[in-house]
């Protein structure tokens, strides 16, 4: 018996391209089945590292963490406040001045410090980025940090 298929090239082609897709899906589906001697072979005995495991298990809650139902809900927990109070206040950088000199002309005297290589003359009220210089004493320079609004002294040798 003789079988005469008269088909159209596309559909010659088509037929020719589902079977060979039909073939590596066969293939592919195949490879991707682990043998059981394989799992068998991953399981290996765990060998005591020292860590305790029954310390990472944590208790279980008798009472909800987060109750909606609460009187206090949304308000902080006792330990939260006493983390809050722990938070320490700002603090301003060191000044970025080192004292240079002084100079006294016709009985005018200027005050010199240095700010990394740049050489400045102070005096009381005058503004130097975020500081503000309050007072030029004998003795030492007083400086307000502007963003903390804190008082800071350099001494003067």
């Amino acid at each position: 018996m003789k079988l005469n298929l008269n088909l159209s090239p596309w559909k010659k082609n088509a037929a020719i391209i589902a079977a060979a897709v039909t073939v590596v899906a066969g293939v592919v589906a195949g490879r991707e089945r682990p043998s059981l001697e394989i799992i068998h072979e991953r399981v290996k005995p765990i060998a005591d590292d020292g860590i305790d495991l029954a310390r990472l298990q944590r208790p279980e809650a008798s009472v909800p963490q987060n109750d909606p139902f609460a009187r206090n809900f949304g308000q902080p927990k006792p330990a939260q406040v006493s983390n809050a109070a722990a938070v320490q206040k700002p603090v301003a950088p060191p000044l970025p001045f080192q004292y240079f000199g002084r100079l006294t002309q016709n009985g005018k005297t200027d005050v010199f410090v240095m700010r990394g290589e740049e050489l400045i003359a102070l005096a009381a009220g005058q503004t130097i980025g975020d500081y503000r210089v309050e007072q030029v004493a004998e003795s030492s320079i007083s400086f307000t940090y502007l963003p903390l609004k804190m008082k800071q002294t350099m001494d003067l040798q």
